[in-house]
């Protein structure tokens, strides 16, 4: 996160909250160290630089230096961008530190349905697509991805949003469960009540995550031969056919022999039997994580081949996740 500190946290006394006391010192420390480890982003100002040259030497002496050119520096790159009244900056008032380093020192939290599956999702999109600044957050535990469930998540993203107190940092991932296009669900009914209390959510587009699984990793599933005809009929469904398809389990839950669910019916009708067939049994419940195993044969193009719009999907979802960072 874009995070400001004012100019009075490096005062030994304010008019408002009195004296620095020792624990205030160790809520700076914390939040100093966001920002060299890169955690954050620190906006500062030539005011704010100069305050930190007059107080850090006297309370931080052996990381003064350290932190004195980290605010040099931070200075000059806002001077580049002059970005400083953006409404994603985070500013922390003296009053309020404790607060705010208790919520930027701490994991934000991205609730999934699926913490496995879903996790093997969100990893290989950001690796894909090269989102370094996730997959850093990601290898150093400054996500943490929780297990929401389905009909739980919502109460596992509110309690979530309990851990915060000025700043709200969780995201929520819902599948969409849309058995028909532009079809409202479930999942849009909780992102709203989530979106009530500042948590950011993103609700995918299609049927589920699996319907985000390129071609090169179906390709690879089951036998070679079989592989190859079960993606071939894929291919074959009109795009809106695939966007809603149950990857996983195919025609399966309609029943046997092969049919469709009432709700896409309109959708699949005049389907020719022997793809309905072919279809039947979909590509499996492993998916994602063949498709995170296979992270490093996949390119952005991959994901491009699924139909327009895909991929600046997936870039929208992890700047979602990056804001809260």
């Amino acid at each position: 996160m874009r995070v400001e500190l004012a100019p009075e946290i490096f005062s030994d006394t304010d008019d408002t909250t009195g004296p620095y006391r020792p624990e205030d010192l160790h809520h700076l420390y914390n939040l100093l160290r966001c920002f060299s480890e890169q955690r954050h982003d620190w906006v500062t100002d030539p005011n704010v630089v100069y305050a930190v040259q007059e107080f850090l030497p006297k309370h931080l002496p052996q990381l003064a230096d350290t932190y004195v050119a980290l605010a040099q520096d931070a200075a000059v790159a806002q001077a580049w961008t002059g970005t400083s009244q953006a409404s994603d900056v985070v500013r922390v008032p003296r009053a309020d530190l404790a607060d705010f380093a208790a919520d930027l020192c701490q994991a934000a939290v991205v609730v999934v349905e699926n913490q496995e599956s879903d996790g093997y999702f969100l990893k290989t999109i950001a690796h894909v697509l090269g989102d370094k600044r996730i997959r850093i957050a990601i290898n150093q535990h400054w996500i943490e991805i929780a297990n929401g469930g389905g009909s739980s998540l919502l109460k596992v993203a509110k309690e979530a949003a309990t851990r915060f107190r000025r700043v709200v940092r969780v995201v929520a991932v819902l599948d969409s469960d849309r058995l028909i296009p532009r079809q409202r669900t479930g999942s849009h009914d909780k992102a709203d009540a989530l979106a009530s209390i500042d948590v950011a959510v993103h609700v995918l587009d299609r049927r589920e995550a699996e319907n985000y699984v390129p071609y090169r990793v179906l390709a690879r599933v089951g036998r070679l031969g079989e592989a190859s005809q079960r993606l071939r009929l894929l291919k074959q469904l009109t795009p809106e056919q695939r966007d809603h398809y149950d990857m996983k389990h195919g025609f399966r839950k309609a029943g046997d022999p092969p049919a469709v669910l009432p709700a896409q019916r309109s959708l699949f009708h005049g389907l020719d039997g022997k793809l309905r067939a072919g279809l039947h049994t979909g590509f499996g419940t492993d998916l994602l994580e063949r498709m995170h195993a296979g992270r490093d044969g996949l390119t952005e193009h991959d994901f491009a081949q699924l139909g327009d719009g895909v991929v600046a999907e997936l870039r929208m979802l992890l700047a979602t996740i990056a804001g809260k960072i």
